[in-house]
Formats: C-alpha cells, structure tokens, sequence
C-alpha cells in the first residue's frame, strides 16, 4: 500500500514540476510548484518508510527522506534557473514511478507463469520409475 501510494504521488508530483517549469516564472506557476512539493514529500515519504519493516523506524525512515532529498535540492536550486532543476527532478519522480509499475507487472507475470508451470508438472502424468508408472506398464 506504500508502494502504491509513493508512486501515485510520486508521479504526480513530478508532472505538476514538469508543468511548472512549462509555465515560466509567475503567477500561475506557484500552485503547481507548491502542489508538486507537497505530492513529492508524500512520495518520498512513503518510499522511506516501506524500506523498513519496524513500525517505529517506518515513521523515522519515513520523516528523514523528504527531509534528505529537499537540503539536497536546496543546495542544487541555489543557481540561476531553480525551476530547471525543479523540472528534472520531476522527470526523476515519473520514471521512478513508471518504472517502478513496469518492474512490478514484470514480477507478477513471472510469478504466475512459474506458478502455472509448477502446477502443471504436478498434474502431468506419472513419470517412469514412480510406482503409478510401473503398476500402468
């Protein structure tokens, strides 16, 4: 559910920093600037705290990524064009939402072709040497 939730913000977050730096310097920019941070935070959030299984280290984990990632990006707007690096790190959230999904349904066909083939090896016929084989012969 963290999961989910990290890449659906992450996702759009990302796009409403793509739309930002479309949108140039002004008026209309500020919602979707702050908009996007707030659906980056939630993002980086979730990310943060699926990577530990200890409830309480889940909501330090989960405190301490947003908080990382933004005195980097702080560090990384402090040249001429801040909404630039706002846009790329809005590429840098879809791709990982986006492939995050892909990698996923890559794993679950995987998982229920390796279940499909294992289930019909125990339902294939008996094989010579078992005991049904010698019994049929």
């Amino acid at each position: 559910m963290l999961l989910l939730l990290a890449r659906v913000t992450g996702l759009l977050g990302g796009l409403a920093w793509i739309v930002r730096w479309f949108l140039g310097d002004g008026a209309a920019a500020d919602p979707a600037h702050w908009t996007g941070s707030a659906l980056i935070a939630v993002s980086l959030a979730a990310y943060g705290g699926g990577l530990v299984r200890v409830a309480w280290l889940r909501v330090v984990v989960g405190l301490a990524l947003p908080v990382l990632v933004w005195s980097v990006l702080v560090v990384l707007r402090d040249g001429p064009d801040a909404a630039l690096v706002d846009a790329l790190v809005g590429v840098g959230m879809v791709l990982v939402a986006v492939l995050g999904w892909v990698r996923q349904g890559r794993r679950s066909r995987a998982r229920s072709q390796t279940r499909s083939q294992h289930r019909s090896q125990h339902r294939s016929p008996a094989r010579s040497g078992s005991r049904s084989a010698s019994r049929a012969g």
